[in-house]
């Protein structure tokens, strides 16, 4: 699990994302001690965040064992040759999601935000699973897109983002702040708090 998101402002977008990585130990999440996931990916004109599944088996037909990918090496691998993540990018996710059932458990999801052209930014969200794709383009009214852990998600609905939105710099500061205090929060509270380590954030201009 994780949290992320991007977010409006007048002059930019912000882009929010944790670190933790857990794992599936006998049915209960776990805080995998070997990963410290990247979930926050920036390329020129563009920033990415990624949650759900941070890692997918992939079978090549021409070998008997599966390899595991992890989902930061795919996007940085595409990104050094391309320098962005497009149509191509979700479709060779989608081949290799396919390619083996054990990624039916968990898609892999990603919102991007996007500089059009000086002063005018999108935000898209992207599900890929192991037999479907999912897009959804925001709508000039839509100020952010959020997703992750839905306790999360549920709190962060609650916060006045558009009070901040004058500036890029403030919104960073008010949600990176208001994440590292839910994260305070829900380890004292939950028996597992799937998000944490550093939150990472990126302001797109």
């Amino acid at each position: 699990m994780s949290f992320t998101g991007i977010f409006k402002a007048k002059d930019g977008l912000v882009a929010l994302a944790d670190s933790k990585g857990s794992i599936e130990i006998n049915g209960k999440l776990t805080e995998d001690p070997s990963r410290n996931p990247q979930k926050l990916f920036a390329f020129p004109n563009g920033v990415a965040v990624t949650y759900g599944a941070n890692q997918i088996l992939v079978q090549n037909p021409n070998q008997i064992f599966t390899d595991k990918a992890y989902v930061e090496d795919l996007v940085n691998e595409y990104l050094l040759k391309h320098h962005t993540l497009d149509s191509n990018f979700f479709q060779s996710l989608l081949i290799k999601m396919g390619t083996n059932p054990s990624n039916k458990k968990e898609p892999i999801e990603f919102i991007l935000g996007r500089k059009v052209w000086a002063g005018e930014y999108r935000i898209e969200f992207h599900r890929i699973g192991y037999d479907y794709y999912v897009e959804k383009i925001g709508s000039p009214k839509e100020h952010y897109f959020i997703g992750g852990f839905e306790l999360y998600k549920q709190a962060f609905e609650q916060f006045h983002f558009l009070s901040h939105a004058t500036s890029a710099e403030i919104l960073r500061k008010y949600a990176a702040g208001k994440l590292q205090q839910l994260i305070d929060l829900y380890d004292q509270v939950l028996p597992y708090n799937p998000v944490g380590g550093s939150v990472k954030s990126y302001i797109l201009r």
